[in-house]
Order: C-alpha cells, then structure tokens, then sequence
C-alpha cells in the first residue's frame, strides 16, 4: 500500500477542520439508520474513517453540508461492501437487491417507502440531496446513484464469467463503480453551486471528470489490491493488467503508476486552457466560476486521497472469501414500530 500513499499527487490537501465532530454525528446517524448495531459493526465502521475521506474531499464544508456528504459517502461504501466479491452473490440475486436501492432514486426525492436498512439510509441521504436542487441537477444525481448501483450486477457478472477483462473495459466498468460522479455532485451540493449540463458539454469539462476518476479508482486498487486477492475478486486494474498481459505483481503496479502521472499531467494540461476554452462558448460568467469551481473541487479531492490512506484501516485486514466484508445484513428489513 505504500507505493499508493507515497504517490507525489501535484494536487493541494485540505480536511475540514469539522471532521472530528462531523466523524461523531455520522456514527450516531448510522446507529439511528441500523447500518451500525453491533460492536463489530462499530469496530469495522471506525476503522475505515470514512470521515476522514469525505473531510478531505469536501474540506471547505462543514455542519450540515459535510454530514451529508459523509452520509453519503458511507451510504455508497456499505452497498458495496453488500455486494463485493466475498460474499460471491449470483447476478440475479444482486440484481433484485440493487432494484430496491434504486426504487428510492426518484427526481424529486420522495420514492416509495423503502423496506430495507440500507435502502432507507439511501432515501434519507438522497431526500436530503434533493432539497434546494435544481431539476437538471437532479437528474444527473440520480443518474450518477443509477450508475454506481447499476455497476454491481455487472461485476457479479463477472465473477461468474470465464472471459477476462480489459484494460480499458475494466477502467470503462470502474467509473461507474467506483462513485467519484455522484461525489463529484457532492462537491456542487457541499459548496453551494451547480453546474449546468451545457457548461459540461465545454471540450475538456468531460474528460477532466474521467480523470478524476480514473485516479481517484487507480489509487485504490493500488491499495486494495491484496484485499481483492483474498477474496479471489477480478475488479482491480493491477490483477487485469496481469492477466491481460501476463505481468508480474511488480511490473503492473508500476504501469498503474505510469498511468496516473499520464493522467495527472493531462488533467493539468486541460486545466491550464479552461477558462480560455469556456470564453469561446456561450455561456454565462456564473456558469464558467461554477465549472472553475467544480474543477478546483475536482483537484482537492484527488488531492487528499493519499493522505486518507495514510490512516484508514479498511484494507488493513483483507477478508477471505465468502466471509461478508461487512457483519450486518445490510439489505434486511427496518424494524418499524407498530401502531
């Protein structure tokens, strides 16, 4: 892992002077959700420092705007944690989970009453996304939630098949696992702005979003990459560059960090001509400072991963297969009072 901590990111890290307070009020609303209820939950829960990521993230937020981002970001961790490879879920069964997950992703954040934990933790982060929020911006955020929990029947898929990935299939398949998009609105909805969907047409506004995550993603297979072994899961770019090309260990771990500083440099280059680049198009000086905004957003998050990794201890103790990643059944019903 330390080959991914030490990567020399030119990008900026900041946390959010309110993480420690905001690390507190997010395990008391899981405990209230039931995504925390045992000690072994709490345990596992802490270590990860979930906190510590979303504050590095989103380091100029604080109160409400970070406990939403936090509660977010947790809820995206714990559905992946119920559909990693451990667990060995067949497709079809991760198909009819994920369907309950996305029932709660209406445009105006009121779904249907959702019956499980993790679906119901979903709706409240994502009624909360939805207050004060435009409708083309909600749009893509429900886009990006489909996206991400879209992602985990594919993969499952996967894990069935005989047939090896791609490199670019892979890193094709990781964006949309890998939920940088629907943090990447968090930035907007942290901050207090929005993006128009015409000032993300702008030649380089997408490909400066791949970047991201493209990064962002590299740097956690790097360090999750003995996770991922232990589990005899495929979903990691240095296990697919080794059985796309038959490499050692070694030598794909060096081509991941070969193609982060490609990335880093070309993200920089795009960077530099934006402004330059938006003044050619119609669009209005609120929409270019939004998209100025969202790319400094874009910077900082990269920026304060390797740090977070420094001290998280979610890939200190891989899980064998079969065992879940997580203690609690995530998608069992909520338990509601009778009247």
């Amino acid at each position: 892992m330390n080959v991914a901590v030490n990567f020399p990111m030119p990008f900026v890290s900041l946390c959010s002077p309110d993480r420690d307070a905001a690390r507190q009020r997010n395990l008391e609303w899981a405990r209230r959700c039931g995504l925390v209820v045992s000690d072994v939950d709490a345990r596992r829960y802490r270590a990860w420092d979930i906190a510590d990521l979303t504050a590095r993230w989103l380091p100029h937020a604080s109160g409400a705007a970070l406990d939403l981002g936090l509660d977010a970001i947790i809820v995206a961790t714990l559905i992946e944690e119920q559909f990693d490879g451990a667990q060995d879920l067949s497709p079809e069964r991760t198909q009819d989970d994920c369907d309950a997950l996305l029932a709660v992703l209406q445009e105006q954040g009121a779904g249907p009453v959702p019956e499980g934990v993790l679906a119901t933790a979903l709706a409240d982060v994502w009624k909360r996304t939805c207050q004060g929020a435009s409708l083309e911006w909600r749009r893509r955020a429900a886009r990006h939630w489909r996206c991400y929990i879209e992602a985990f029947p594919e993969e499952a898929w996967w894990r069935q098949s005989d047939r090896a990935q791609t490199r670019d299939g892979y890193l094709e398949l990781r964006r949309k696992s890998g939920a940088v998009y629907l943090m990447t609105d968090l930035t907007e909805k942290a901050n207090g702005f929005e993006t128009t969907e015409r000032a993300r047409q702008v030649p380089g506004v997408r490909r400066l979003l791949d970047l991201t995550a493209d990064l962002i993603d590299t740097m956690n297979d790097v360090c999750s990459v003995e996770k991922e072994l232990t589990r005899g899961d495929v979903h990691n770019l240095v296990l697919v560059l080794q059985a796309e090309r038959g490499w050692s260990r070694e030598r794909a771990l060096a081509e991941a960090h070969d193609d982060m500083r490609r990335w880093c440099k070309e993200f920089l280059g795009i960077e530099a001509g934006l402004a330059e680049v938006c003044a050619r198009h119609p669009l209005s000086r609120e929409e270019t400072n939004n998209l100025l905004r969202l790319t400094q957003g874009l910077k900082e998050s990269i920026g304060g991963h390797p740090d977070w990794y420094r001290v998280t201890g979610r890939y200190d103790r891989p899980v064998p297969k079969g065992e879940a990643s997580y203690p609690s059944d995530l998608m069992r019903p909520v338990v509601r009072a009778s009247r």
